[in-house]
């Protein structure tokens, strides 16, 4: 189909050449043509050279102000929060203000106290009893812990008060470590008690 079509266009080409359109045709076609407008000439303004006021500069530096200070506030409180994970400021204020050396020690002794009691109530949930007799222990040497502490701003030989307390906190461990110790002992005569009846 496609060859006869170029076939016809090839052999014929002359006669579509001697029907063109008439002069007057593309005339009339003109006429109802829109008429093309004038380009529009719009003249260049050239802006005015304006100093900024004083009052949008001084906006423009409050932006950076306000951006400076909340940098400032935010850097301020990681430090602090940095310091007080290092000495212990919150957990043991009395202790950093009159040994900073020792502040870090008894505040790394409290984190694994607390630690090694999450650590005890979850061994013992099946068996709250045994908490209560072991709490029973512990109760009294947080007690001695705390009036050590209420004792350390009043004694004239602080040293020897921060001394006891970290001594108090180190049994506290050992007997922490001791209870789980003996749960653990518990747990596994219970466990081998259960593997021999099956």
């Amino acid at each position: 189909m496609k060859d006869k079509l170029q076939r016809f266009v090839r052999d014929n080409r002359e006669a579509f050449d001697t029907y063109e359109p008439s002069d007057d045709l593309w005339n009339r076609l003109n006429q109802q043509l829109p008429a093309e407008e004038a380009p529009k000439v719009v003249p260049e303004v050239t802006p005015a050279v304006s100093t900024p006021s004083p009052f949008k500069q001084a906006w423009r530096n409050l932006n950076w102000r306000i951006a400076a200070s909340i940098a400032l506030v935010m850097g301020l409180g990681w430090f602090g929060y940095r310091i007080n994970q290092n000495y212990g400021i919150t957990e043991t204020p009395e202790v950093a203000l009159s040994n900073p050396t020792f502040a870090k020690q008894v505040s790394q002794y409290t984190q694994l106290i607390d630690t090694k009691r999450d650590e005890l109530r979850q061994m013992t949930e099946s068996n709250p009893n045994l908490y209560k007799e072991f709490a029973v222990e512990l109760d009294q040497l947080e007690r001695s812990y705390q009036n050590l502490k209420s004792d350390l701003p009043k004694n004239p030989n602080q040293e020897v008060v921060i001394q006891a307390m970290i001594q108090n906190l180190q049994w506290q461990i050992d007997l922490l470590n001791q209870q789980l110790d003996i749960i653990q002992r518990i747990k596994n005569k219970n466990n081998h008690a259960n593997d021999k009846i099956m």
